[in-house]
């Protein structure tokens, strides 16, 4: 009996393709011939393992999110150093990674959630939900801080993790424009002089 031809690759490795090339393209200019041309699986084995365009996106933004954004949340909210080191670490090293040339430009999760703005339904929807674990990952840090005493008891978490929360979304823009590494450093530490001091 004759063998079938060998697949030339496995989900696993379209995943990852897919993902770049979404990253780097966004969802509305990427279609699924795209995908298939660049990655060599056929648009009905594209189908069969991913299901629709819209499936596909929100599988390669997740997979983005687990290889680079779990673990650096992780840190953020188990760091054992003091909340100005933290914060300072982990957004020293998010604007490292955006101002990386390996990678395409920007954040995933932001551009993703730019670019699914205007949509409805579960992409739209997943996307706002990755963004809101970074917020809740900055609360979480906060509130840890102020109950240890770093900040003082009249300190506005909700406020303060809104404002963090949102310093990843200006440096990947920043990033995106090929701001220097050295200016999103400087906006970082501008950025640490919100935080109110505990007068104990």
């Amino acid at each position: 009996m004759a063998r079938g031809r060998p697949r030339k690759t496995t989900p696993e490795k379209v995943l990852e393709q897919a993902m770049k090339i979404f990253w780097e393209r966004g969802f509305d200019a990427t279609s699924m011939n795209d995908i298939a041309q660049e990655t060599g699986m056929a648009k009905p084995g594209l189908y069969a393992a991913f299901g629709d365009k819209e499936k596909l996106y929100q599988q390669a933004i997740s997979h983005y999110f687990e290889t680079f954004g779990k673990s650096s949340l992780d840190y953020l909210i188990h760091s054992p150093a003091s909340l100005k080191t933290t914060l300072r670490t982990h957004l020293k090293e998010i604007a490292a990674f955006l101002c990386d040339e390996s990678n395409p430009g920007g954040c995933f999760v932001v551009n993703g959630v730019i670019d699914c703005a205007h949509k409805t339904g579960p992409l739209e929807e997943y996307t706002r939900f990755l963004n809101q674990k970074r917020r809740e990952a900055f609360y979480m840090r906060l509130k840890r801080a102020k109950t240890e005493g770093e900040l003082p008891d009249d300190a506005d978490i909700d406020a303060l993790a809104d404002f963090f929360g949102a310093q990843p979304i200006s440096l990947a823009v920043m990033a995106r424009a090929k701001t220097p590494f050295s200016a999103l450093e400087n906006l970082i530490e501008t950025s640490l002089k919100v935080l109110p001091e505990n007068d104990l």
